[in-house]
């Protein structure tokens, strides 16, 4: 596979603990990339590339009861599992039926339309990732999830269940070409596998507008969520002088 062609440089000034990661959906066999080699969750898998290598996982290699493989695209649902039995004998959901109800929600790619996964750190990127997965803290998420609202004026939101995350973290935002984003600790089946500690801000950005966060990013400041501001009657007095002489600039 062929090197990327972003320019992600303008990441490093987040100094991000854990580090962003690259996943791509593909039909053909990656080369140049080894297969993954133990048995992972899809929502572990985002953990494996930040700590390890680039590893791409084939048709054979996904273990979370058929979920993986329904999102993908690659079978159908088992009659079982989309029936909500699991989640209303478990206590997720008041009853089966609203479970099963929550299975109409999930996005999911074209069927047949994928047959590997490939998943790469940022700094061993050799594709131009489907969706670009960052994991960050409030401070780094304030500046984040701003980028694209920047330029287009476009809403931050995000779209979740407390069951089958990776659906939304890895799917959802190729399928809608919008930022999503995910918190750790609501998700139950990522606190059951202890991935993560529980407040992180899993930000998702689609190819398709990749570019335009990366290029927002490289005018914006970083503001940090937690950062003081200097108070309210300081503030209002800011941005009351703003407005009057905005007011008296339109009278010209």
């Amino acid at each position: 596979m062929s090197s990327t062609s972003y320019d992600f440089t303008i990441l490093d000034k987040f100094k991000f603990e854990r580090k962003p990661v690259g996943v791509k959906f593909m039909i053909e066999k990656p080369k140049g990339i080894k297969r993954i080699d133990k048995e992972l969750n899809m929502c572990e898998m985002l953990k494996e590339a930040q700590e390890n290598d680039a590893f791409y996982v084939g048709p054979d290699d996904w273990v979370c009861v058929g979920v993986e493989q329904m999102i993908l695209g690659m079978k159908d649902a088992e009659p079982v599992l989309i029936s909500g039995l699991l989640g209303g004998d478990e206590g997720l959901y008041k009853e089966a039926s609203a479970c099963r109800a929550m299975y109409q929600y999930l996005p999911s790619l074209p069927k047949g339309s994928v047959q590997y996964v490939a998943f790469a750190p940022i700094d061993k990127l050799s594709f131009d990732p489907d969706v670009l997965v960052m994991t960050a803290d409030i401070n780094q998420a304030a500046t984040l999830l701003r980028s694209i609202n920047y330029s287009t004026g476009q809403p931050f939101v995000s779209r979740a269940t407390p069951v089958v995350a990776c659906s939304w973290i890895y799917v959802y935002p190729v399928v809608s070409g919008e930022l999503n984003y995910y918190i750790t600790g609501l998700g139950t089946g990522m606190q059951q596998l202890d991935i993560f500690p529980p407040g992180l801000f899993l930000i998702s950005v689609p190819f398709q507008i990749l570019s335009v966060v990366l290029d927002n990013l490289k005018e914006m400041s970083y503001s940090p969520a937690l950062e003081p501001g200097p108070g309210g009657n300081a503030h209002r007095k800011r941005v009351n002088k703003l407005l009057e002489d905005m007011r008296k600039r339109i009278k010209e």
